[in-house]
């Protein structure tokens, strides 16, 4: 795309996804107050609210510890984690705009255009993968999850693949598409053996493609049907890649992204097929950690879906309820209710869903407790060693809770439900907390921070600020970009200009429009903070003429320490003689100066 219809395609998505909704559904409790939205910050903790949207200017600022701000695909960028692009394409298909093939942008850099020929292989053997499933090899896995009670529409919208037990059709459909090897091997679809001879990485399994929360495809997991007896496991994942991290994915939550955010609740199973069940039943809120524990990524990604509410629904065995506290470690942090409930003994969510049927799993869900009260009713019966190890267990949840008052009512909760007495849980947890700070190394010191940026950019950051409040003063000020330090402050300077150059007379050259001028440019996380540093100033043209003199002054002292310099290294010669530039010196001296150690004046 042109750069031009690059910046129009980005205003346009703006426009239609307006940033009070964006925010207002990834960050609970905005409330109005004046012409502003305002929330605790999403990006860090704390309990006076310091995080605010302006719906006017499609705008929001963080004025406490992280000091951020931007507008609404910015938003997207941090609370998602996303790349620029990502962002836009995520705003794009929510607001319903076509976007184009953005791969070429020279914007993209390396890592970013290697990861898009990786996801292009993936895709490739997503599609070979799909067609070997609809065909005559694929009937066995077909009948398979017919006779589970999956729908033809559950297998094309969870784009469902088979792998024959013989051939390579994935080496064979990549070197069609012009794919190396290397790419392949890279990607997880296939391996060396020792001999050096390549083979496709699945064989004789079903395949549930897995998705990022974008909904690109990025691996695979595979099962074996009934009656394979082969050794190997029962399921196997593509290994990890640059695409694909276990511990990064939540397993079909970019189905059901949507449906979170309406009802403030997710469901967290195990198994794809329990996600697959769950949909195709009436539950498009369920998601799956593949069966690992919860990692501060899952975490993560749980807190941006918008839920309130967790549902934890593993199997019901004793290796469901250890992956229930597996998952409870990495979320209880997060300060969200959450519950759980454990089917009967033997079965799996997607056996109640197809079985029993949508209400069954209903009833499932209204019963669900507490997450606390659920785990202490599995310690009923245990006694002696058996009874302390599970207290000690949780203990370690406890650590987790982030607040101190809920960790002491939870202690004497748990006395009491036990039947022992509160000083004698409250003497294991004293041992435990011992135990654990003599186990945990304390963390070597670090020597502070060096001091802030240069003095000159600091200046420029205020200059620029103070043109962004008042737009009189760019014509004034202008030259000075010349003079601006590279990077990306440079480049915020020169597009203010430009918009003020080329742009509509009638609108404001402020933060928003030169974001949108920026478009991708990742100096566009700058501009909101040069904006609002100079409003804490007594004024924008005091703030730039100070900028302005300060910088003049700086250029004065250099050029005074290298005549200084000159004259003490005897230098001269014919054409200049150290007379000439001792009286260039003296015209120096006689001028006004701050000398070199002084600083700009910032707000």
């Amino acid at each position: 795309m042109q750069d031009l219809e690059f910046r129009e395609l980005v205003e346009r998505v703006k426009l239609r996804s307006p940033i009070a909704t964006v925010v207002g559904e990834r960050v609970k409790g905005l409330k109005k107050r004046g012409a502003l939205l305002w929330a605790c910050c999403p990006f860090h903790t704390e309990r006076t609210p310091s995080f605010a949207v302006d719906p006017r200017r499609g705008t929001w600022r963080c004025y406490g510890a992280c000091g951020e701000g931007g507008d609404a695909l910015s938003f997207l960028q941090r609370f998602d984690g996303l790349s620029f692009l990502d962002a836009l394409r995520l705003l794009a298909e929510s607001a319903g705009e076509k976007v184009p093939d953005l791969s070429s942008r020279p914007s993209q850099g390396p890592a970013e255009r290697h990861l898009d020929r990786l996801r292009g292989a993936v895709d490739t053997a997503l599609r070979r993968y799909r067609a070997l499933f609809a065909g005559p090899s694929g009937a066995r896995a077909r009948a398979y999850i017919r006779n589970r009670g999956f729908t033809p529409a559950t297998e094309e919208a969870f784009g469902l693949g088979w792998a024959p037990e013989s051939g390579n059709p994935i080496l064979e459909a990549a070197g069609a598409a012009g794919i190396p090897l290397d790419l392949l091997v890279e990607a997880g679809l296939a391996k060396r053996a020792e001999d050096g001879r390549p083979y496709d990485f699945f064989h004789g399994r079903l395949l549930v493609p897995i998705r990022d929360r974008l909904g690109r495809a990025v691996a695979f997991g595979g099962r074996l049907l009934p009656g394979d007896e082969r050794s190997v496991g029962k399921y196997v994942n593509t290994p990890e890649t640059p695409l694909f991290h276990k511990g990064r994915i939540v397993f079909g939550l970019d189905r059901a992204a949507a449906a979170v955010r309406q009802r403030r609740d997710l469901i967290l199973m195990e198994g794809y097929t329990d996600v697959m069940a769950a949909h195709q039943t009436g539950f498009p809120h369920a998601a799956a950690l593949l069966g690992t524990s919860t990692t501060e990524e899952h975490a993560s990604l749980v807190r941006r879906s918008g839920a309130h509410r967790i549902f934890l629904v593993f199997d019901g065995d004793e290796a469901g309820r250890a992956a229930t506290e597996r998952a409870l470690a990495g979320l209880l942090s997060l300060g969200l209710e959450l519950r759980a409930a454990s089917p009967p003994e033997g079965k799996d969510p997607a056996d109640i869903l197809l079985g029993e049927g949508p209400a069954a799993f209903a009833a499932l869900l209204e019963g669900a407790r507490d997450w606390f009260p659920w785990l202490v009713e599995g310690l009923r019966g245990a006694g002696g060693a058996e009874l302390a190890a599970g207290v000690d267990r949780l203990f370690l949840l406890f650590d987790l809770l982030p607040k101190p008052v809920e960790r002491e009512v939870r202690l004497r909760e748990l006395a009491d439900s036990l039947e022992i007495s509160r000083a004698g849980i409250a003497e294991q947890w004293r041992a435990h907390r011992a135990g654990r700070v003599r186990r945990e190394t304390p963390a070597p010191s670090r020597p502070p921070a060096p001091a802030g940026g240069k003095q000159a950019e600091d200046a420029f950051r205020a200059l620029v600020g103070a043109l962004l409040l008042d737009n009189s003063l760019i014509p004034l000020y202008a030259e000075l970009v010349e003079r601006c330090p590279p990077g990306d402050l440079r480049v915020v300077f020169e597009a203010l200009l430009h918009l003020h150059a080329h742009g509509d007379e009638s609108e404001p050259v402020d933060a928003a429009a030169v974001i949108a001028q920026l478009a991708d440019h990742p100096a566009r996380d700058l501009v909101v903070a040069l904006e609002l540093l100079a409003a804490t100033a007594e004024s924008p043209q005091a703030l730039a003429r100070d900028q302005e003199l300060w910088l003049e002054r700086q250029t004065h002292a250099r050029e005074l320490a290298d005549l200084r310099a000159r004259l003490g290294a005897g230098e001269g010669g014919a054409a200049e003689s150290p007379a000439a530039v001792l009286k260039s010196l003296h015209e120096r001296l006689r001028e006004r100066f701050v000398p070199a150690s002084g600083s700009p004046r910032n707000p």
